[in-house]
């Protein structure tokens, strides 16, 4: 791909030649090529959910003994929805939830009070929460997700309609290089990851930035 086919997708960046021993931090890495063995002893990739979503609401409040969270306007939810959860600059968010944006589903709703409980799976139950987090009520938003998995309606004769229910969830840890955990790229290969920050014990590689 040319200079300019990068520069067009967004993928123009610096290019980085590492080897033993080298370290860069705060990229936006998008492929990690090794041109020799590597062993890295940090791999950390960016997380942040990259999906469309419809109107933004903040969190005016939160309720951790009821585990119950306000906006505005609540009727804009409905029970099972999708929803992304943004930090937008907290200083941290209710013990109970995850340190990052991520994507939960509404678990109950109270028209009346104008607030709503979590879950992280469908029709689970409220995901307890134990503080109110810091800097957060006011600044962190809610959105409905824009369904992009659907796969239309299907009917068998004299049957009953099939659905396609299932969701996928991705494992942040699979790259967690805590203790010995060491992440290694063969000779040759190329990966294509949001790289954020790595250490190279071993080996030579060329990153790819946005």
């Amino acid at each position: 791909m040319s200079k300019t086919q990068q520069l067009q997708l967004g993928l123009g960046g610096p290019t980085l030649l590492m080897h033993d021993g080298d370290a860069c931090s705060n990229i936006k890495g998008y492929a990690v090529q090794a041109l020799e063995e590597c062993v890295f002893s940090q791999f950390d990739l960016d997380y942040t959910p990259v999906h469309p979503t419809q109107e933004q609401h903040v969190i005016t409040a939160v309720t951790h003994g009821d585990e119950e969270f306000t906006v505005a306007d609540v009727t804009k939810f409905s029970v099972g929805d999708r929803v992304l959860i943004r930090l937008k600059g907290s200083s941290a968010a209710p013990a109970g939830l995850l340190t990052q944006d991520q994507i939960y589903y509404i678990q109950a709703i109270d028209t009346a009070s104008n607030e709503f409980k979590i879950s992280n799976t469908r029709a689970g139950s409220a995901l307890a929460i134990t503080s109110d987090g810091t800097g957060y009520e006011g600044v962190a938003t809610v959105a409905k997700l824009v369904d992009q998995n659907t796969s239309g309606d299907f009917t068998i004769s004299s049957g009953t309609k099939l659905e396609n229910t299932n969701q996928v969830s991705g494992n942040s840890d699979m790259f967690d290089t805590d203790g010995a955990e060491d992440v290694k790229i063969p000779q040759g290969v190329t990966i294509y990851l949001p790289v954020t920050a790595i250490t190279l014990t071993t080996g030579a590689c060329i990153v790819y930035t946005k």
